[in-house]
């Protein structure tokens, strides 16, 4: 397996799911030791173990609002729903541009040289 490129994040910001992922299944199948691929990846040991657990646990550590432990297809939807409203506000932004300037342009009628 190749190694994972490590994202350009700022401290204080969560690895994207899908690095994670690559670094422990690295981590995993390259016969190395912990503490040689989390300096290998610029990571802490403890961040690649805790990331190993999290993805071996068979529920995962999120938990719901009511402090009940969400199932992983919960948590699935959980994002997608979240994917979702993300994209509706991105078309609705499209949305609303579009009918400014179709109101723009339908009031402009004597500058497009229509005589009547």
């Amino acid at each position: 397996m190749m190694k994972p490129i490590r994202p350009n994040i700022s401290k204080g910001v969560a690895y994207p799911t899908e690095f994670r992922e690559e670094a422990v299944r690295y981590w995993l199948s390259s016969g190395q030791t912990l503490s040689a691929v989390a300096s290998d990846l610029g990571l802490s040991p403890q961040c690649l173990r805790d990331w190993r657990q999290q993805m071996e646990s068979p529920v995962p550590q999120a938990t719901a609002a009511n402090g009940v432990a969400k199932t992983s297809e919960e948590l699935a939807l959980s994002r997608e729903i979240g994917q979702l409203r993300r994209e509706l506000e991105a078309m609705t932004r499209q949305r609303d541009i579009l009918k400014k300037a179709i109101s723009i342009f339908s009031d402009d009628k004597s500058v497009s040289g229509g005589l009547k």
